[in-house]
């Protein structure tokens, strides 16, 4: 019973953004593991899968690393220089967007339901892919190793 405890509570998502970002900047790097676009699984164990008529991303970041000044870096497959945005977490979740700019509706987001100790997700919108159809990204995150 005690070992079913300790797993379930291993599992707990954060319970505010104040734990959701402890648990972000504990892990020195998160490795991309799934990308959703409109809830369909596009990348899953390391590969794009092919979806008829979908949006198609080539170009995504393998590894993110959340640091406690605030900074969002990562690193596009097949890049080797970081590409910066800036995290804040404000009363309901974590957002992630371009340095210094104000909130935007397409900025990222990170939901403390979304973030346990070794796996967290980031969601966005947008018609920038398929105008005017609005387009929901998630992308699924787990702790480096």
């Amino acid at each position: 019973m005690l070992i079913a405890a300790a797993l379930i509570s291993c599992q707990q998502s954060a319970d505010d953004p104040q734990e959701a970002a402890e648990i972000l900047t504990a892990s020195p790097k998160w490795k991309i593991d799934e990308i959703r676009v409109n809830d369909v699984v596009t990348f899953q164990d390391g590969k794009m899968t092919q979806q008829f008529g979908g949006i198609d991303f080539q170009r995504y970041m393998e590894i993110v690393e959340i640091r406690t000044d605030g900074t969002f870096s990562g690193v596009f497959k097949g890049e080797s220089k970081p590409f910066l945005l800036e995290w804040k977490r404000n009363e309901k979740n974590i957002r992630v967007g371009l340095p210094g700019a104000k909130s935007a509706p397409s900025d990222w987001t990170i939901t403390p339901a979304d973030v346990q100790e070794k796996a967290f997700s980031m969601k966005t919108q947008s018609t920038a892919y398929d105008y005017p159809n609005v387009t929901r990204i998630a992308l699924k995150f787990k702790a480096a190793k």
